[in-house]
């Protein structure tokens, strides 16, 4: 029973990784095509104009090698993102596998008949690495099945080495968030914690690839040793020892967290703060936190907020200082310079600090959106909303609560961020406009609405899938808006993504108002949608 049920709970993101990450490097192959050309010149060409930029970006994806061939291409723009992007399933992962299954009362289930906690942890690790295993895998061999298609040569041993780094790289991900998941008393620290630990070690791997002074910290991220392997493109390596490094350290990892469970109780972490033996009370609590309907909400989610606010503090603060490392060695090639002033417009530094800042912050933002859905999908399978409407609160009150609380939340966020960027501005030496770039700073909160109202539109009918269809709805919208240039879709097409439509409001000569009015708009008619659809169900067949 617990083999069946270890592969089915991860089925969602297997089939979403497996066939999404096939179907996408076939993308981005056609990408390719379109914009390198079929001839060795053009190809060559096209090569040289993305290495002469994308060193300066070395702090978001990694050195391309050889980018004019499909394999360094792919590499370069589509892998560096998928591992992104299985960073935050394993991180989702491993702190279900942790905590997660203790709230639907499955780990309960299963310790009853008769399995031990060793091997109810080891079975659901196995089974996340398998299909960990295929999901990348699939995302690396669709660079060999597209190539024939492009009139390129396929390099299948090259591409499995850096499908074997990547699983080892994702697993030790997923070690990091399951080992820290067993430690908080509550499942929404727990979740603020595994993921933001990962984006931490993204972050750190980022600074080592971009400060010489500092490259010796990235010692410490699964990240770097996953970019020593760069077999997926012709003439890359793949670095056995990285790879062995890293499966040691996944099963080391593991293997901490096995006796962790073993001391801890089911529903509680290893480290509760502040609880303690009181005597009994019988009124009601005085905080004021409690006695709002949406600010109880908050309050309970104090912990993980407070992290997810920091930490964009400190992204939005070392954004700053990135950009100013980058354009400096732009401006230091004059052929190089004036190319980017011409297709970036306006003041170069705020172009580029627009493009390095909002890249991040609107990915934590994303990242955050699917996160709290979760926290709404959980209340609703542990029987909590049922409870509210037991007592008596309206549905629709349970729609408005979640509106204005993950409005206050996302707000919080947004603000932490902006008060980084522009607390580091005025020392980093750039010429920033501060006023610009708070208010520019700020669009990003229409932009986490959007992504609010959908969720809860989602969660409100489906609680279910509404996370699997929330992260793969913010993937589609992210590679849309990456490939529709490439592509030279016509605008209608990109600005269905609203990573595109947001844009770069930063380096626009005006900000221009429309975009953020209809991110807004999406907002209000998801939660009235949601309005609609939490009377069209019965809770407890959710």
């Amino acid at each position: 029973m617990i083999r069946w049920m270890a592969w089915h709970l991860h089925r969602r993101g297997f089939l979403g990784f497996t066939v999404g990450g096939f179907l996408i490097s076939f993308a981005y192959g056609g990408a390719y095509a379109a914009a390198a050309g079929n001839t060795t010149a053009s190809r060559a060409a096209f090569g040289h104009a993305i290495s002469s930029v994308a060193g300066q970006f070395a702090f978001l994806i990694p050195v391309p090698i050889h980018p004019e061939t499909l394999g360094g291409y792919e590499q370069y723009k589509w892998v560096s993102g998928a591992i992104v992007m299985m960073m935050i399933w394993a991180a989702v992962a491993g702190i279900a596998v942790g905590r997660g299954e203790e709230d639907r009362g499955l780990v309960d289930e299963w310790l009853a008949s008769g399995v031990s906690r060793t091997r109810l942890l080891l079975s659901r690790s196995a089974a996340f690495l398998a299909v960990l295993t295929v999901a990348c895998f699939a995302s690396v061999l669709g660079i060999s099945a597209v190539a024939p298609l492009v009139q390129s040569d396929p390099y299948v041993a090259g591409e499995i080495g850096k499908a074997l780094s990547m699983t080892a790289g994702l697993f030790c991900c997923y070690t990091i968030a399951l080992l820290i998941s067993q430690l908080p008393g509550e499942r929404q620290t727990a979740t603020s914690f595994g993921v933001g630990a990962l984006v931490a070690l993204l972050v750190i791997n980022g600074i080592a690839d971009t400060v010489s002074s500092a490259s010796w910290i990235g010692v410490i991220s699964p990240f770097h040793w996953m970019e020593k392997t760069t077999s997926a493109a012709p003439g890359g390596t793949f670095d056995v020892g990285a790879t062995i490094g890293l499966a040691v350290a996944a099963l080391l990892l593991l293997g901490l967290a096995v006796p962790i469970f073993h001391r801890r109780d089911v529903g509680s972490g290893l480290v509760s703060f502040g609880r303690r033996v009181h005597a009994a009370v019988r009124v009601a609590s005085r905080n004021v936190m409690l006695r709002l309907p949406f600010t109880e909400g908050l309050w309970e989610q104090r912990i993980g907020l407070s992290v997810w606010a920091v930490s964009t503090f400190l992204v939005g603060a070392l954004m700053v200082s990135v950009t100013k490392s980058v354009a400096d060695a732009l401006y230091a090639d004059p052929t190089l310079a004036a190319l980017l002033s011409k297709a970036l417009g306006g003041n170069i530094y705020e172009a580029l600090m627009g493009i390095v800042w909002f890249g991040f912050a609107l990915l934590i933002l994303a990242g955050y959106s699917v996160v709290q859905v979760s926290r709404w999908a959980t209340q609703d399978s542990e029987g909590r909303v049922e409870m509210l409407l037991s007592t008596p609160v309206s549905r629709t009150r349970v729609v408005i609560d979640r509106a204005i609380e993950f409005a206050i939340a996302s707000l919080v966020i947004v603000v932490a961020g902006s008060l980084g960027v522009v607390a580091k501005a005025p020392s980093s030496g750039l010429n920033l406009d501060a006023g610009l770039l708070f208010t520019s700073s700020l669009l990003m909160w229409p932009f986490a609405l959007a992504f609010g109202g959908l969720g809860v539109a989602v969660v409100s009918r489906w609680p279910r899938i509404a996370v699997p269809l929330l992260a793969a709805f913010a993937a589609i919208e992210y590679f849309l808006g990456d490939l529709a240039p490439l592509f030279k879709f016509p605008g209608w097409v990109a600005n269905l993504s609203v990573f595109h439509l947001f844009g770069n409001p930063l380096g626009a000569s005006s900000i221009d108002w429309t975009p953020p009015l209809e991110m807004v708009l999406v907002f209000v008619v998801g939660f009235a949608a949601a309005l609609f659809l939490m009377r069209q169900r019965d809770v407890s067949g959710a």
